[in-house]
């Protein structure tokens, strides 16, 4: 309440120079100076500390001018040492207000970075990171008392004018609008005003597979390649932040632009979010970064939401408790999968499931900038699974990177470094999935490095089936599908050993076993070769990501994996995985009937729920008690009751012909169902079936 008081009466104070200023220019600045400055008291400890460290020639000893690393640039600290001694001398009642010192430190250091001119081998920080800081940093100095020499504060706006931000796309042409935007604030040019406004708002709009906001309201970057999280993190914050200042304004954010953003923040970015720790699969190369996964500051940006999408108000409100981790909060059952991105979202007030694909539609998750160095598996079913959030937070240094959790792969005798920077294209066609909005099916027909693989996964409220068939490999290494690898969490249990802390341990489990823990279950519903490790494992940030640094990270792991053996030839498996269970023994297998897992079609049907869903991978038939189904295309399929709903996972057909017949009624449906055109391709299609 004291921040939301102060902030009221600093924009309807008539301050400094701003009784000149003209509309709109005034207005937007004093929501800048208002979001960008720090409280007086952290304002003050910082600027105190930029102060001691400054030498005579404006520099810091423990900046490096000379270094040029694409990322964790050094010199950066430079602006951000400057930053803090603005903050200080234009804090509103900072003793630092009229400290010369202070001031002639500003416009030393300012002169010396300009002279110095430092640059990286990665041009997002020349083009994008310094012309933004420069901009804060001008804007700020505009609140004080006594501002920058007018030659100085041109040559820095000069310095500014870099990058091209109508030809770049998405969160990087976001990014560079930012700092025009600040740069006509300064200027009061209303020209730059508006080009920067429609710039840095262009991609808040709906693309067809190119970088940005796609038709499923997933978001794609550095081509189509997944990134809700990362690119998406950053469009939303750039567009969020500048939608805020220029609210009231003859430039807010229009509308119909508005409804897009409110959109992709409700339903896509924050459904990605268990408390406040996000799924890895949605962060691309910056899943190798430390404490990426953990969103402290998301409240914030919900808080700005509320401000300029106030319809949804009730919402936000909720969704801030639940990623502060604090108070009470609603989780309603959310299930989407994303044709574009490959992606599925799966949700339920104890647990989230997702599941992240990869096709010739889309590129692999990226190595770049010396980040993501083992991330080749990244994009192969990779499943995340949480209950409380940070299941995975700051797990990726000790990874075992060919056992991501979810996937089949070849397990190597060591990890397996990443060759193609960037994005490798997928080598699959078919990737899919089906959703009603609350349960879905989706498929995905591995292919890459040397393992081929049918794996389904069917979703419900407290199971998802994971089904894998026509398992075959070549390579002289073993493989293995991984259910899970994530930090250890109390005591192991399963209905077949005694599994102790530290170990690894191979088993023949039965059928009808179970493996528990940290409250999730794992259900075996024929035999199947496990292994299971809780031994301690060790590496780095630097192992994985060379910019941070070589120091030991370690802890116990809880690693679950099925061994399919040296080049099998149409091995499978079957597993249940129970989330939020703490008594796998209270789990009726009769509730699930798995009807085919084979080459051709994998099927499910959840007796309770009344749902049967299936994949198929080729025109075929597949019979059950309950169901007999025809299709004459490769599809996905969800029938509940009398609907039916349907998706192209190839995305390659225009109609499907699907024939269903009761097996108690006798009674048969058929449908020749127009599925979805142009960017819809591979969306679920819902028909009402009639039984005759």
């Amino acid at each position: 309440m004291k921040k939301l008081a102060y902030l009221i009466l600093l924009l309807a104070a008539p301050y400094f120079s701003f009784s000149q200023a003209t509309y709109p220019f005034g207005t937007i600045l004093k929501k800048v100076y208002a979001d960008q400055g720090k409280n007086l008291a952290n304002a003050t400890k910082v600027g105190q500390a930029a102060l001691n460290g400054i030498q005579a020639d404006g520099t810091w000893k423990e900046v490096d001018y000379a270094d040029q690393s694409p990322t964790a640039w050094k010199p950066v600290a430079h602006l951000e040492r400057v930053d803090d001694l603005v903050q200080a001398y234009t804090a509103e009642g900072s003793s630092f207000r009229t400290n010369e010192q202070v001031y002639k430190s500003i416009v030393k250091a300012l002169e010396v970075w300009y002279e110095k001119d430092p640059t990286s081998k990665n041009w997002w920080h020349n083009e994008i990171s310094v012309p933004q800081k420069l901009g804060v940093i001008l804007v700020l100095m505009e609140f004080a008392d006594k501002k920058l020499p007018e030659a100085l504060q041109q040559k820095l706006i000069e310095r500014m004018k870099r990058g091209d931000m109508v030809a770049k796309t998405g969160a990087n042409k976001t990014d560079i609008a930012m700092h025009y935007f600040y740069r006509s604030l300064i200027t009061e040019d209303k020209t730059l005003l508006a080009e920067s406004l429609t710039e840095l708002f262009k991609p808040v709009s709906l693309v067809n597979g190119e970088e940005g906001l796609q038709y499923d309201f997933s978001y794609l970057q550095h081509g189509p390649q997944l990134y809700i999280g990362g690119y998406g993190n950053v469009f939303l914050g750039g567009v969020i932040k500048i939608a805020g200042y220029v609210a009231g304004t003859p430039y807010a954010l229009t509308k119909e632009k508005l409804t897009l953003l409110s959109k992709f923040y409700r339903d896509t970015y924050l459904k990605t979010f268990r408390s406040r720790y996000v799924d890895f699969n949605t962060e691309g190369r910056g899943v190798t970064r430390p404490n990426n996964l953990r969103k402290t500051s998301e409240k914030y940006r919900l808080n700005a939401m509320m401000n300029i999408d106030p319809e949804f108000n009730a919402f936000y409100e909720n969704e801030r408790s639940r990623v502060d981790s604090s108070g009470s909060f609603n989780i309603a059952p959310f299930h989407q999968h994303f044709w574009k991105g490959d992606y599925t979202i799966h949700v339920r007030p104890e647990y989230s499931f997702n599941v992240r694909m990869t096709s010739t539609r889309t590129k692999r998750s990226e190595m770049g900038n010396n980040e993501n160095l083992y991330g080749k598996y990244l994009s192969d079913g990779a499943t995340n699974i949480q209950l409380t959030g940070p299941e995975y937070y700051n797990i990726m240094p000790v990874w075992e990177w060919d056992k991501i959790p979810g996937i089949t792969a070849t397990d190597h005798a060591e990890d397996v470094k990443m060759e193609v920077s960037w994005g490798e294209d997928g080598k699959n066609e078919f990737a899919g999935g089906v959703s009603d909005g609350v349960y879905g099916a989706t498929g995905y027909q591995l292919n890459y490095d040397g393992v081929k693989a049918k794996k389904a996964w069917f979703f419900f409220d407290k199971e998802i089936v994971a089904l894998g068939a026509d398992i075959s490999s070549t390579n002289s290494e073993p493989i293995v599908t991984t259910l899970n690898q994530t930090w250890l969490e109390g005591s192991v249990a399963s209905s077949f050993a005694n599994i102790k802390k530290g170990e690894l341990s191979q088993h023949k489990a039965p059928v009808a076993s179970w493996v528990l823990h940290n409250n999730v279950g794992y259900y075996f519903p024929v035999a199947q070769n496990l292994s299971i490790s809780t031994q301690v494992q060790s590496g780095s940030w630097n192992r994985i990501n060379l910019s941070h640094p070589k120091t030991e990270v370690k802890g116990n792991v809880f690693k679950l994996w099925i061994d399919h053996g040296i080049k099998p030839d149409t091995a499978s498996y079957q597993y249940i995985v129970l989330p939020a269970t703490k008594n796998v023994k209270s789990f009726d297998p009769k509730s699930i009937d798995i009807v085919s897992n084979n080459a051709k079609n994998q099927a499910v049907y959840h007796q309770q729920l009344k749902i049967f869903q299936a994949v198929f991978y080729a025109a075929s038939t597949i019979s059950s008690d309950t169901y007999t189904i025809s299709v004459d295309q490769p599809c996905i399929l969800l029938l509940k009751d009398k609907k039916l709903y349907v998706a192209d996972p190839l995305q390659q057909q225009g109609n499907i012909n699907v024939q269903v017949k009761q097996v108690k009624t006798g009674k048969t449906a058929t449908a020749q169902i127009q599925l979805p055109e142009g960017a819809n391709k591979g969306a679920s299609k819902e028909v009402q079936l009639s039984f005759k």
